[in-house]
Protein backbone atom coordinates (compact mmCIF):
# COMPACT_ATOMS: atom_id res chain seq x y z
CA UNK A 1 0.00 0.00 0.00
CA UNK A 2 1.00 3.62 -0.60
CA UNK A 3 0.40 5.89 2.42
CA UNK A 4 0.40 9.66 2.02
CA UNK A 5 1.36 11.95 3.65
CA UNK A 6 4.07 9.75 5.02
CA UNK A 7 4.36 11.57 8.35
CA UNK A 8 0.81 10.50 9.27
CA UNK A 9 1.47 6.79 8.66
CA UNK A 10 1.58 6.16 12.40
CA UNK A 11 3.04 2.99 13.92
CA UNK A 12 2.42 1.71 17.46
CA UNK A 13 5.34 1.44 19.91
CA UNK A 14 4.95 -2.35 19.85
CA UNK A 15 6.07 -2.26 16.23
CA UNK A 16 9.12 -0.20 17.29
CA UNK A 17 10.02 -2.96 19.71
CA UNK A 18 9.67 -5.59 16.98
CA UNK A 19 11.92 -3.50 14.74
CA UNK A 20 14.59 -3.27 17.46
CA UNK A 21 14.58 -7.05 17.98
CA UNK A 22 14.83 -7.68 14.23
CA UNK A 23 17.58 -5.04 13.91
CA UNK A 24 19.65 -6.66 16.67
CA UNK A 25 19.31 -10.07 15.05
CA UNK A 26 20.24 -8.78 11.59
CA UNK A 27 23.32 -6.88 12.77
CA UNK A 28 24.26 -9.40 15.46
CA UNK A 29 24.06 -6.93 18.33
CA UNK A 30 23.65 -8.50 21.77
CA UNK A 31 20.05 -8.15 22.93
CA UNK A 32 19.02 -7.83 26.57
CA UNK A 33 15.37 -8.51 27.41
CA UNK A 34 13.94 -7.29 30.72
CA UNK A 35 10.33 -7.36 31.98
CA UNK A 36 9.65 -3.79 30.82
CA UNK A 37 12.50 -3.02 28.43
CA UNK A 38 14.55 -4.38 25.56
CA UNK A 39 18.01 -3.06 24.69
CA UNK A 40 20.51 -3.79 21.92
CA UNK A 41 24.17 -2.82 22.29
CA UNK A 42 26.73 -2.68 19.52
CA UNK A 43 29.63 -5.16 19.76
CA UNK A 44 31.98 -2.22 20.46
CA UNK A 45 29.73 -1.27 23.41
CA UNK A 46 29.48 2.36 22.28
CA UNK A 47 25.91 2.43 20.90
CA UNK A 48 22.86 1.32 22.86
CA UNK A 49 19.28 1.30 21.56
CA UNK A 50 16.73 0.82 24.32
CA UNK A 51 12.97 0.38 24.11
CA UNK A 52 10.91 0.74 27.28
CA UNK A 53 7.40 -0.67 27.40
CA UNK A 54 6.74 1.27 30.60
CA UNK A 55 6.77 4.64 28.81
CA UNK A 56 3.42 5.86 27.55
CA UNK A 57 2.14 8.84 25.61
CA UNK A 58 4.44 11.10 23.61
CA UNK A 59 7.43 10.76 25.95
CA UNK A 60 10.41 8.93 24.45
CA UNK A 61 10.06 5.17 24.75
CA UNK A 62 13.00 4.37 22.45
CA UNK A 63 16.42 5.98 22.86
CA UNK A 64 19.62 5.70 20.84
CA UNK A 65 22.63 6.58 23.00
CA UNK A 66 26.21 7.01 21.80
CA UNK A 67 29.23 6.89 24.12
CA UNK A 68 32.96 7.08 23.55
CA UNK A 69 33.44 3.74 25.29
CA UNK A 70 31.95 1.31 27.82
CA UNK A 71 30.70 3.18 30.86
CA UNK A 72 31.57 6.61 29.40
CA UNK A 73 29.11 9.53 29.64
CA UNK A 74 26.57 10.04 26.87
CA UNK A 75 27.99 11.92 23.88
CA UNK A 76 24.81 12.22 21.85
CA UNK A 77 21.28 10.88 21.90
CA UNK A 78 18.22 10.42 19.72
CA UNK A 79 14.80 10.02 21.34
CA UNK A 80 11.77 8.45 19.66
CA UNK A 81 8.30 8.95 21.13
CA UNK A 82 4.65 8.35 20.32
CA UNK A 83 3.41 6.60 17.18
CA UNK A 84 6.46 7.38 15.03
CA UNK A 85 6.24 5.74 11.58
CA UNK A 86 8.40 2.64 11.91
CA UNK A 87 10.01 3.50 8.57
CA UNK A 88 11.41 6.68 10.14
CA UNK A 89 12.81 4.62 13.02
CA UNK A 90 14.33 2.22 10.49
CA UNK A 91 16.08 5.11 8.71
CA UNK A 92 17.58 6.14 12.06
CA UNK A 93 18.83 2.69 13.06
CA UNK A 94 20.10 1.95 9.55
CA UNK A 95 22.11 5.18 9.49
CA UNK A 96 23.64 4.32 12.87
CA UNK A 97 24.57 0.79 11.80
CA UNK A 98 25.97 2.00 8.49
CA UNK A 99 27.99 4.74 10.17
CA UNK A 100 29.37 2.40 12.81
CA UNK A 101 30.57 -0.01 10.15
CA UNK A 102 31.99 2.65 7.80
CA UNK A 103 33.69 4.98 10.32
CA UNK A 104 32.95 4.53 14.01
CA UNK A 105 34.85 7.66 15.08
CA UNK A 106 32.88 9.76 12.61
CA UNK A 107 29.66 8.38 14.08
CA UNK A 108 30.67 8.89 17.72
CA UNK A 109 32.76 12.06 17.57
CA UNK A 110 31.65 13.69 14.33
CA UNK A 111 35.28 13.83 13.20
CA UNK A 112 35.58 15.26 9.69
CA UNK A 113 37.10 13.09 7.02
CA UNK A 114 34.44 10.42 6.81
CA UNK A 115 32.41 9.77 3.71
CA UNK A 116 29.22 11.09 5.32
CA UNK A 117 28.19 14.80 5.18
CA UNK A 118 29.33 17.04 8.01
CA UNK A 119 26.29 19.31 8.03
CA UNK A 120 22.54 18.85 8.01
CA UNK A 121 21.29 19.18 4.42
CA UNK A 122 17.52 19.41 4.10
CA UNK A 123 15.78 18.78 0.79
CA UNK A 124 12.61 20.87 1.01
CA UNK A 125 9.92 21.40 -1.62
CA UNK A 126 6.73 23.47 -1.83
CA UNK A 127 4.90 21.14 0.53
CA UNK A 128 6.81 22.71 3.43
CA UNK A 129 6.98 26.34 4.58
CA UNK A 130 9.89 28.02 6.33
CA UNK A 131 9.19 29.72 9.65
CA UNK A 132 11.46 31.58 12.07
CA UNK A 133 9.99 32.15 15.50
CA UNK A 134 11.70 33.06 18.76
CA UNK A 135 15.07 32.23 17.24
CA UNK A 136 13.95 28.74 16.19
CA UNK A 137 14.21 27.68 12.56
CA UNK A 138 11.32 25.51 11.43
CA UNK A 139 9.83 23.89 8.36
CA UNK A 140 6.11 23.23 8.66
CA UNK A 141 4.05 21.09 6.30
CA UNK A 142 1.45 23.12 4.39
CA UNK A 143 -1.33 21.10 6.02
CA UNK A 144 0.04 22.19 9.41
CA UNK A 145 0.27 18.62 10.71
CA UNK A 146 4.07 18.13 10.85
CA UNK A 147 7.12 20.26 11.52
CA UNK A 148 10.89 20.10 11.74
CA UNK A 149 12.34 22.53 14.27
CA UNK A 150 15.98 23.46 14.76
CA UNK A 151 17.46 25.39 17.67
CA UNK A 152 20.74 26.96 16.58
CA UNK A 153 23.30 26.92 19.41
CA UNK A 154 23.82 30.23 21.14
CA UNK A 155 20.60 31.86 19.89
CA UNK A 156 18.90 32.04 23.25
CA UNK A 157 15.83 30.36 21.77
CA UNK A 158 13.61 28.38 24.14
CA UNK A 159 14.74 24.78 24.61
CA UNK A 160 13.11 22.07 22.54
CA UNK A 161 11.17 19.50 24.53
CA UNK A 162 12.47 21.21 27.68
CA UNK A 163 16.02 20.01 27.01
CA UNK A 164 18.82 22.49 26.35
CA UNK A 165 20.84 19.82 24.56
CA UNK A 166 18.28 19.11 21.82
CA UNK A 167 19.24 20.66 18.49
CA UNK A 168 16.58 19.15 16.19
CA UNK A 169 13.03 17.99 16.82
CA UNK A 170 10.64 16.56 14.22
CA UNK A 171 7.04 15.79 15.07
CA UNK A 172 3.46 15.41 13.87
CA UNK A 173 0.21 16.47 15.52
CA UNK A 174 -3.45 16.75 14.54
CA UNK A 175 -6.18 19.05 15.90
CA UNK A 176 -8.23 16.05 17.04
CA UNK A 177 -5.51 13.80 18.47
CA UNK A 178 -2.94 16.37 19.53
CA UNK A 179 0.74 15.32 19.44
CA UNK A 180 1.17 12.00 17.62
CA UNK A 181 4.90 11.35 17.53
CA UNK A 182 8.29 13.02 17.78
CA UNK A 183 12.01 12.36 17.26
CA UNK A 184 14.70 14.53 18.85
CA UNK A 185 18.47 14.77 18.36
CA UNK A 186 20.97 16.32 20.76
CA UNK A 187 23.68 18.71 19.57
CA UNK A 188 26.47 16.19 18.99
CA UNK A 189 24.36 13.81 16.90
CA UNK A 190 26.16 13.29 13.55
CA UNK A 191 24.51 15.21 10.70
CA UNK A 192 24.21 12.17 8.45
CA UNK A 193 22.09 10.42 11.10
CA UNK A 194 19.90 13.52 11.49
CA UNK A 195 19.67 13.84 7.69
CA UNK A 196 18.39 10.28 7.37
CA UNK A 197 15.33 11.01 9.52
CA UNK A 198 14.59 14.61 8.56
CA UNK A 199 14.76 14.02 4.82
CA UNK A 200 12.67 10.87 5.21
CA UNK A 201 10.05 13.11 6.82
CA UNK A 202 10.37 15.80 4.14
CA UNK A 203 10.10 13.39 1.23
CA UNK A 204 7.02 14.00 -0.96
CA UNK A 205 6.86 10.30 -1.84
CA UNK A 206 4.28 8.10 -0.11
CA UNK A 207 5.38 5.37 2.25
CA UNK A 208 5.17 1.88 0.82
CA UNK A 209 4.26 -0.71 3.41
CA UNK A 210 2.32 -3.96 3.63
CA UNK A 211 -1.43 -3.51 3.90
CA UNK A 212 -1.31 -5.80 6.96
CA UNK A 213 0.36 -3.05 9.00
CA UNK A 214 -2.52 -1.46 10.88
CA UNK A 215 -3.19 2.23 10.34
CA UNK A 216 -4.43 4.45 13.18
CA UNK A 217 -8.24 4.45 12.76
CA UNK A 218 -8.52 8.11 13.81
CA UNK A 219 -6.26 9.10 10.91
CA UNK A 220 -8.26 7.43 8.16
CA UNK A 221 -9.74 10.76 7.03
CA UNK A 222 -6.28 12.36 6.82
CA UNK A 223 -4.24 9.59 5.19
CA UNK A 224 -4.64 8.46 1.61
CA UNK A 225 -3.99 4.72 1.20
CA UNK A 226 -3.74 3.27 -2.29
CA UNK A 227 -2.80 -0.21 -3.45
CA UNK A 228 0.61 -0.58 -5.03
CA UNK A 229 0.19 -1.49 -8.67
CA UNK A 230 2.34 -4.42 -9.81
CA UNK A 231 4.76 -3.69 -12.66
CA UNK A 232 3.33 -4.21 -16.12
CA UNK A 233 4.02 -7.59 -17.65
CA UNK A 234 6.00 -6.85 -20.80
CA UNK A 235 6.57 -10.47 -21.78
CA UNK A 236 5.55 -11.32 -25.37
CA UNK A 237 2.02 -12.60 -25.72
CA UNK A 238 0.18 -14.28 -28.56
CA UNK A 239 -2.72 -12.43 -30.12
CA UNK A 240 -4.18 -11.27 -33.37
CA UNK A 241 -1.35 -10.80 -35.85
CA UNK A 242 1.29 -12.11 -33.40
CA UNK A 243 2.98 -15.50 -33.48
CA UNK A 244 2.85 -17.57 -30.30
CA UNK A 245 5.83 -17.07 -27.92
CA UNK A 246 8.78 -19.28 -28.71
CA UNK A 247 9.68 -21.71 -25.93
CA UNK A 248 13.04 -21.10 -24.32
CA UNK A 249 15.62 -23.70 -23.38
CA UNK A 250 14.62 -26.18 -20.72
CA UNK A 251 15.66 -25.04 -17.24
CA UNK A 252 17.57 -27.53 -15.13
CA UNK A 253 16.91 -27.52 -11.37
CA UNK A 254 19.66 -25.94 -9.28
CA UNK A 255 21.21 -27.97 -6.51
CA UNK A 256 23.21 -26.80 -3.52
Amino acid sequence: MHFSPRYLAASPPTLHRQHLVAFAQEHQWPLAVHPYAVSATSPCDRITIRHSRAEEGLGPHLTVTARTGPGAPERWRADVGGATPVEFLASLTSAVARGLEADADHLIYGIAGGTEPDMVELHVDARWELADRLGLVAFQSVDGLAAIVGRPPGTGAPPLEGDEDILWHVFAATPDLGPMWGISFTQEAPPFVVNAVLNNTLSPEPLVRPAALAQHPDLAHLVTARPVRPPADRSPRSGPGLPPPMPGPAQQPHTR
